[in-house]
């Protein structure tokens, strides 16, 4: 498969494009400034399982995913209006402008939602969350649903289902604590790959 005049795997390219998918349906861009974790993330796409990492700190955000090649990495930089994606195996990234509904956004209920209702509070991996439902415009009947698992605590949510797209994420193993810069930084020595992100 090939991006960015790079061949892929198969399964990295549907990687890229379900991340994606998550980018779409999840546009906020806030976080709370003193959320810095790190968890276990499970991303579900239909059929397709993928685990992977996920850093917080303040308003950075990593992502990591696993597959035969190696891994493949998102960073979101909200302060530098930034994305990239980068392809360690290959030393080399992709940089990308924050607006797109690209890979890594930051989970937050969308500011554009057409209603929101919370429906309760619950447990879940240790926090208190308060579960909310909410309606956006989209999907096959104009009518998009999802449900967000917000953490107080964190000030976002930790589990988001959107059965319609039989789609959802969820943080598992939640550690809260100081994250290394590093982690929201290109590593040095690693090639910028000019180009276009084409996902079907």
């Amino acid at each position: 498969m090939l991006l960015w005049g790079l061949t892929f795997s198969v399964p990295l390219f549907f990687r890229l494009k379900a991340v994606a998918l998550l980018g779409a349906l999840l546009v906020g861009m806030g976080t709370s400034e003193a959320a810095e974790f790190s968890a276990r993330m499970l991303l579900k796409n239909a059929e397709q399982v993928m685990p992977g990492k996920i850093y917080v700190k303040d308003d950075k955000l990593r992502q990591e995913f696993l597959d035969e090649n190696g891994h493949t990495v998102t960073i979101v930089r909200r302060d530098k209006r930034l994305v990239w994606v980068v392809l360690p195996w290959e030393r080399t990234y992709v940089e990308l402008p924050l607006g797109l509904n690209l890979p890594g956004q930051f989970l937050q209920i969308p500011k554009d939602a057409v209603s929101q209702r919370r429906v309760g509070t619950e447990q879940l991996e240790g926090y208190e969350v308060e579960r909310v439902e909410v309606t956006l415009r989209g999907g096959t009947t104009g009518i998009l649903r999802q449900t967000y698992w917000v953490a107080k605590k964190l000030g976002l949510p930790i589990k988001t289902v959107c059965a319609e797209r039989r789609f959802s994420v969820e943080y598992t193993q939640i550690r809260e604590g100081r994250q290394e810069d590093r982690l929201f930084e290109v590593p040095p020595g690693f090639k910028k790959v000019t180009g276009t992100l084409i996902l079907p």
